[in-house]
């Protein structure tokens, strides 16, 4: 009979071997998206991974990452995190798993991480036969937005919305310019838009992102991270920072000055970034969830993806648990 043997913690040669051996991974998996948050959050945000041994001999590695509030009082799990701001989670694993694997590692997961967020892995098949069963579980529908590049550019923009393609063209008739940031002060540049973006978000914004992240990630000198800034008369309008590895660009951050917004730079921004993924021989571009905003979901369909299921899972202390319910029952009353 199939069972969980070892549990332990995970080195970190263990954890970039698993990731760069996973075909599912995305950077959001990576010891490294974790060494960021750490340093951003001066510590109080820390990896916790954990490697899972099966008796069949085969094993995960779940990069988990805790972070501390009211003075270390509570506790919160991301699978993988932080919670806030990260997308998918699931495990790494060099391994094929069964429905038995991953019905043993998702009652793990849920049993023994407690305030948890955990975002399924939209390229990882398992996600599809992910169940989990518990009082202080809650699950919620999300799904995101992916472009299959192997198609070729001719398919893809023929599947694209009339609408989206109207809008790339009065981008290009508008001498709008798209190309890579590469050095600091595109950057600043960029943080100077989301700074804008916010301020037109309102109190609708959901967290604020100090300068000294974007400052590391351009710090860490790594092909993986992109910054994409379109330009008007020298002027950087919008912009895109994507992760790109395992064949998969996910599209993590984006922004636009709302002066400029009428030129439609991020229609022209995504195309630009589609055909470059292509040029490379990637297989997939991840437009990213809406997050329940219907302009940004029409925006994301209007270049013809494919919607692809990325549930969110939390796990809750009963405490929290109940305390959760009483904040839904007024949000909802």
């Amino acid at each position: 009979m199939l069972k969980i043997d070892i549990v332990r913690d995970a080195t970190i040669d263990e954890w970039d071997e698993y990731w760069n051996c996973s075909e599912s991974g995305t950077f959001f998996h990576s010891r490294e998206w974790a060494e960021i948050w750490q340093s951003y959050s001066e510590g109080k945000i820390y990896p916790v991974p954990k490697l899972i041994s099966f008796s069949d001999g085969k094993s995960v590695l779940l990069p988990i990452i805790r972070q501390r509030y009211y003075k270390g009082l509570i506790k919160r799990n991301a699978l993988t995190g932080p919670a806030f701001i990260s997308k998918y989670g699931n495990w790494l694993t060099k391994d094929y798993l069964n429905n038995h694997h991953v019905s043993l590692i998702s009652s793990f997961i849920v049993e023994n991480f407690k305030n948890l967020t955990w975002q399924l892995n939209p390229f990882d098949v398992t996600s599809t036969i992910v169940t989990v069963n518990s009082t202080y579980v809650q699950r919620f529908s999300h799904t995101t937005y992916m472009v299959d590049l192997t198609q070729g550019e001719e398919t893809i923009y023929s599947k694209m919305k009339s609408s989206c393609r109207n809008h790339i063209k009065q981008g290009i008739k508008n001498k709008l310019m798209v190309s890579e940031g590469t050095d600091i002060e595109h950057w600043k540049k960029y943080y100077d838009i989301y700074l804008d973006t916010i301020k037109r978000w309102g109190p609708k914004t959901p967290y604020i992102l100090g300068w000294k992240l974007f400052e590391i990630l351009f710090r860490r000198y790594n092909p993986i991270i992109k910054l994409w800034l379109v330009w008007h008369n020298e002027i950087p309008i919008a912009g895109s920072i994507n992760f790109y590895s395992h064949e998969k660009i996910i599209g993590w951050h984006m922004a636009s000055l709302t002066e400029y917004r009428k030129l439609r730079p991020n229609h022209l921004l995504e195309y630009t970034m589609i055909k470059d993924g292509i040029d490379k021989n990637y297989r997939w571009y991840d437009l990213g969830t809406d997050g329940g905003n219907k302009g940004l979901e029409n925006f994301k369909r209007s270049f013809g993806p494919e919607k692809v299921m990325c549930d969110k899972i939390y796990t809750w202390q009963p405490v929290i648990y109940q305390m959760m319910r009483v904040k839904n029952y007024f949000q909802n009353d």
